[in-house]
């Protein structure tokens, strides 16, 4: 008896513990205001609108796509034919703005995926985000005219993989960016050239290709685009636990006041 009471004292402290650690990071971190997020999509309702939850009804037209099971709720599959998804009235970041893409991928086909591109197709003013063949692999690339910038872990494997591609703050090149896979930090291939988004006149596609590549082929849940450059511990956040709870949306797909997302100082 003696033995059991002081098993659920200890408990009861290393509980308290916790909980006090956890205050204690708290009070050294601030929330993202949810003013960086540009669009962001769970795929869980099931029609051709899919509902931007950022709070900026930056809703996209769905071509094609189906709904099927994804990592968090659905996810869009892709044909690889004309399968696409367009946010409608919104061109994307522009200039040298940082900003952060992420999105969940699957496919075991070899290929170049189109997954999100916005700006034209002159030099230094396109922005897109596609998969570089190399061999019997591909990797997370991003691109503009002239130069890209591509990663080293194989994404078409037929296994769920997380993408984000940042941007930094202060960056005017496309080997700036900084490219995650599940988590991990990729090596910086590719040719370096400046960097300058137009955003004046193409709306952001996800899916569909630009200049001579392809359609995406497989299957992509829970896309994101935000106005900043997120750290890794964000990034994880969301790959980690979804956007829905990373960001603070309730049932009905409304951002509260203070995200989960925090920040330090």
């Amino acid at each position: 008896m003696k033995f059991n009471i002081q098993s659920k004292f200890l408990g009861i402290l290393i509980s308290v513990m916790i909980v006090s650690m956890s205050v204690a990071c708290l009070s050294h971190a601030a929330a993202i205001e949810k003013e960086v997020l540009e669009v962001a999509y769970l795929f869980d309702n099931d029609n051709d609108v899919v509902r931007d939850i950022s709070g900026n009804d930056r809703h996209g037209q769905l071509v094609g796509a189906t709904y099927v099971k994804g990592v968090f709720g659905n996810a869009l599959e892709y044909d690889g034919n004309d399968d696409n998804l367009i946010i409608t009235g919104y061109t994307g970041i522009g200039g040298t703005d940082p900003r952060t893409t992420v999105f969940w991928f699957k496919t075991s086909t070899v290929r170049e995926h189109s997954w999100v591109k916005w700006g034209i197709n002159s030099s230094t003013q396109k922005y897109y985000i596609r998969a570089h063949v190399r061999g019997t692999e591909c990797n997370l690339r991003v691109e503009v005219n002239g130069g890209n910038n591509f990663g080293t872990d194989d994404v078409c494997d037929g296994e769920w993989h997380h993408c984000a591609v940042v941007f930094p703050k202060g960056s005017s090149a496309v080997k700036d960016h900084d490219l995650y896979v599940d988590g991990v930090l990729q090596a910086k291939e590719g040719t370096e050239f400046n960097t300058n988004t137009n955003n004046a006149t193409q709306e952001v596609n996800i899916g569909a290709p630009l200049a001579n590549h392809v359609h995406m082929l497989g299957t992509l849940d829970e896309v994101a685009i935000f106005n900043v450059d997120l750290d890794l511990k964000q990034i994880d956040a969301i790959r980690n636990t979804g956007l829905q709870t990373a960001l603070g949306v309730d049932p009905q797909e409304k951002l509260t006041t203070t995200w989960a997302f925090m920040k330090k100082y």
